[in-house]
């Protein structure tokens, strides 16, 4: 489901891995990180930190199911993440493999 699910983000030019860092900065770390800034939550959801590389690279499969598949993340779009940052995160997911 992961390579046809990144077909169009195929197209993308891959973020580097500084630029996966900075737009998790962005997008995901208000709830993604061991302090959330979000009111919703205290905690991570689901333990899931993702301000580093490392952590970012540990759940890509997740990233992807909920960013650029299921569009699902981040919650309600706050953050107003782009199809086309959803595009080269996908792209950049995709060249982990």
């Amino acid at each position: 489901m992961l390579a046809a699910a990144t077909t169009a983000a195929q197209a993308a030019s891959p973020l580097t891995d500084a630029e996966v860092v900075a737009l998790a900065a962005k997008h995901c770390t208000m709830c993604h990180s061991e302090m959330p800034t979000s009111e919703v939550f205290d905690k991570p959801p689901k333990g899931i930190r993702l301000e580093t590389i490392e952590q970012l690279r540990r759940y890509a499969k997740e990233i992807v199911e909920q960013a650029v598949v299921g569009r699902m993340m981040p919650l309600g779009n706050e953050t107003d993440m782009t199809d086309e940052e959803r595009d080269r995160l996908g792209a950049w997911a995709e060249g982990l493999r």
